[in-house]
Parts: C-alpha cells; structure tokens; sequence
C-alpha cells in the first residue's frame, strides 16, 4: 500500500500506471478484433486507450521546460559521453513534449492542426531521445564490462557445486550471466529493457517497421512495466538522468 501511494503521489508515477494500462488496452482489442461479436468491447477498448493517450498529455503539460531545463545541469557532467548524449536525450525530449503539447491541444479541439504532421514531428523527436538513451545504456555497460576484466582473481570457482566460468560481469555460473547482472545492475538491465521496447514504437508509427497494434502494445506494456519498477525501486534508477 505504501508503494502504491508513493507511486500515485508522483505525476511520473501516474504517467507510467496510464501508460501502462493505454498499450495494455491496445493489446487487448488487438487480439479481440478478429471475433465479430466482440466489436463494442474492441469499440470501447479504442476510446480507453485514446483516453488514457489524451490525459498523459494533458498531465505532461509543461515538462517540455522542465526537461529542457534540466539539459542545463547535465551540460556540467565530467563524463563526456553522459554528458553529451543525456544533454541531446534531453533536447530531444523537449521538443518531443512540446510537439505534443500542440496534439492534445488539436486532440480537445482548441485548435485545428495537421495531426498527422505533427504525430511525424513527434514521433521523430522521440525516436531521437531513444537512440540517444541506447547509446548511454550500451557505454554504461561496456564500463561495467571493463571494471570486471580488471579483476584480478581469475581462478575459477563454485557455485553451488556447479562449474562455472569467470564472465565479463563476475565468477558467476555459465548459465546465469544474464540473471547475474540483473541482480547486480538493476538501473542498467530495467533501462536498457525500457529503451530496446519503446524504439520499435515511433519505427512503426514513421513507417519504418511493420508491427501490429497488438505487438506495438505488448512492447509498450513490458517498457512501461520496466519504467514503473525504476519508479518503485530507487536502486532500478539509472543515475544521472
């Protein structure tokens, strides 16, 4: 209970619970619209998720300069590599909530606007912010792949009466390496895991791929899963940010 009142407490948090339950709606009437009689619940399934869609923008109304803003403070990172990709991450970001800042104001009818040149805008921006993500998550990983070929024992040893075999990460069983560094860096793993789901998102909205409503909403249902858990778990945050 006190997670979840935590996690409601956020404007983060409640942007990932409706993320979560939008794309788990479009999983849902996507695997629903073949049955004929089932065409209202696929009906009412599009205006939940179209609504769930509409209230996030609403909610992130005004985070473009908040983001922006906080380009500022990553322009001051030692590391060059951090430095450099979370600034343009965070441009990118900006103007990816700004351009949709401009659809929930056409979606309420406020203003008539070109909704699919401004979902193109959108969706390039963000493609962007997540490329540069990928980019951060793949140096965070190499660095932590380094720190472990510095160690200096490299006798081999037992785990639980199971030969293993010394790996990047550390003595860990052959078979587990993977589960191995999900328990030891979970802010990589889950962030990594958020990023390699939410860029086949705006591929697919720009064309570029070819996935169903069904599989573009089981991938943003396993991101946004991954981004409530770095919610949860401060030590599943990948810093800085």
């Amino acid at each position: 209970m006190d997670q979840w009142i935590r996690l409601n407490a956020s404007t983060a948090g409640k942007d990932k619970i409706f993320r979560l339950l939008q794309y788990l709606s479009r999983l849902v009437w996507h695997n629903l619209e073949s049955r004929k009689n089932l065409r209202d619940a696929v009906a009412r399934l599009k205006i939940i998720e179209n609504a769930f869609s509409t209230f996030r923008k609403l909610l992130r109304l005004g985070k473009s300069i908040e983001v922006l803003h906080g380009a500022l403070r990553t322009l001051h990172l030692p590391d060059v590599v951090l430095r450099v990709t979370l600034t343009l991450s965070r441009i990118y970001q900006s103007f990816f909530l700004l351009v949709d800042h401009i659809i929930w104001i056409g979606r309420v009818g406020l203003f008539d606007i070109n909704k699919e040149k401004w979902s193109s805008y959108s969706n390039r921006f963000w493609l962007g912010a997540i490329i540069l993500n990928m980019i951060r998550d793949v140096y965070e990983i190499l660095t932590i792949m380094k720190k472990r070929l510095k160690c200096e024992d490299l006798q081999p040893c037992v785990y639980k009466n199971i030969p293993v075999i010394k790996t990047f990460y550390e003595c860990v069983p052959a078979t587990r390496p993977i589960v191995q560094f999900a328990e030891e860096h979970r802010d990589v793993f889950w962030d990594s895991i958020k990023n390699l789901c939410d860029i086949w998102i705006p591929l697919t909205s720009l064309g570029h791929t070819k996935f169903s409503p069904g599989t573009v909403g089981l991938l943003g249902s396993i991101s946004s899963f991954a981004g409530l858990i770095a919610v949860l778990d401060p030590l599943a945050k990948l810093t800085p940010t």
